[in-house]
């Protein structure tokens, strides 16, 4: 018992010597920083351009040319029956 005892704390401070990888301690007040990459929030960014609008008139004869897909007078979604069948 008295082995484990002076074992267990020999191997977690030998662990912990081990772990080290070389960087300053953080309680270190004279450990130096390492330095920060800046990156923009607007890096990329491409300002918003409005397109130019089509003719209403011809808009509308093609949605009108196009047609429906629905055959007039039968009702579909819910609570018009298109879907309980």
């Amino acid at each position: 018992m008295r082995m484990l005892l002076v074992a267990v704390p020999g191997l977690l401070l030998a662990g912990a010597a081990l772990a080290r990888d070389g960087r300053p301690s953080p309680l270190d007040p004279g450990a130096k920083a390492p330095t920060g990459e800046f990156r923009s929030a607007f890096e990329g960014y491409r300002p918003f351009a409005d397109r130019k609008l089509a003719d209403w008139r011809k808009a509308n004869e093609q949605v009108g040319a196009a047609g429906s897909k629905r055959e007039p007078g039968k009702a579909e979604g819910p609570g018009r029956g298109g879907h309980h069948k």
